[in-house]
């Protein structure tokens, strides 16, 4: 019905639909005639519309209409959006990663007075190499928990049609992973036909700047994902070996430029590979998901699958804690 409705009219039920807080209506009027909804939209009255909308926790309405509108709208109101966006995407990762990864490790030490953990295993031999008795201190043993160094490069498909989800998924991963390893390095690159580094792992780029960067950025092209995997390396090997090396690709895995992936993939200490959905047919899904295997398969790495764009922070976090 609303395709037949002229720019007057679907300007006019916008108003409508943000009064009644209708956002389905609205984003339906938004697919029909973008222009005449960004024309009601822009208006200073609805700044407090848009307000109480990045209030609600769950809302995906803002970082929708940001894409929708995006290439035109003008440079107030789209920045406007894209603040929300981005102010949307720190709290989700907030909420997602928690306190982080922790990212430590064990280390057997001498007991002192308040160490928090006993290896009871090693106290309890040097109690019976003594004969049934504790010597000194120095015969209890404890741990020390210490920060382990990662290096981790991750690798983010932004090709084919789909850019808004792809970008937000990418800007929200990005997020996640710089919160998850705020003692660690972390370089992010993008990729479709090229590969496009956000962040090297020897330089500073807050996050809000990034995110920035990526929420700016196309999603379009093909998809090659050996040459990702290249730049990967490249990162990778900036870093002395001794260090821990970590590479993590997203993608769907139907890569149609460059070499089989996982001829690249053998050269990382350790690649892991989320492989996130595609909209395409039956058969490339299969193929996507099959590269994706062999991938972490020479790389030595995890294979895990999700279902949809949202589950990749949770399963990254769940990657995390493994690695």
């Amino acid at each position: 019905m609303a395709q037949n409705l002229g720019f007057k009219d679907i300007k006019d039920l916008t108003r409508v639909s943000a009064e009644s807080d209708n956002i389905e209506a609205l984003m339906g009027l938004a697919r029909t005639n973008i222009y005449a909804v960004t024309a009601e939209l822009q208006q200073t009255r609805y700044s407090h519309f848009f307000s109480e909308k990045y209030k609600e926790n769950n809302t995906s309405f803002i970082p929708e209409l940001f894409f929708m509108v995006r290439s035109h709208a003008p440079p107030s109101f789209k920045l406007m959006l894209q603040r929300l966006t981005r102010s949307i995407i720190l709290r989700s990762s907030l909420n997602i990663s928690g306190r982080g990864s922790k990212g430590k490790s064990r280390h057997r030490i001498r007991y002192f007075p308040g160490i928090p953990e006993f290896d009871l295993d090693q106290t309890l031999f040097n109690y019976i190499q003594n004969g049934n008795r504790l010597n000194n201190y120095d015969d209890i043993i404890g741990f020390e928990r210490r920060q382990r160094k990662r290096h981790v490069v991750l690798m983010l498909d932004t090709s084919g049609s789909m850019f808004g989800k792809l970008l937000l998924n990418a800007a929200l991963t990005t997020s996640v992973l710089s919160y998850a390893m705020v003692k660690d390095f972390i370089s992010i690159i993008l990729f479709n036909s090229e590969p496009y580094v956000m962040k090297s792992l020897t330089e500073e780029n807050p996050l809000p700047k990034l995110i920035d960067q990526i929420l700016e950025s196309e999603a379009v092209g093909f998809t090659n994902i050996s040459s990702a995997l290249k730049r990967g390396l490249k990162e990778l090997k900036k870093i002395p070996n001794g260090n821990r090396k970590i590479g993590i690709l997203i993608t769907d895995g139907d890569y149609n430029r460059g070499d089989h992936p996982a001829i690249i993939a053998r050269q990382f200490p350790r690649l892991h590979v989320i492989n996130m959905p595609s909209e395409i047919q039956k058969e490339r899904i299969t193929h996507g998901v099959s590269i994706c295997q062999q991938i972490a398969q020479a790389g030595r790495g995890f294979f895990i699958p999700v279902s949809d764009f949202k589950e990749i922070p949770r399963a990254l976090m769940r990657l995390l804690s493994k690695i």
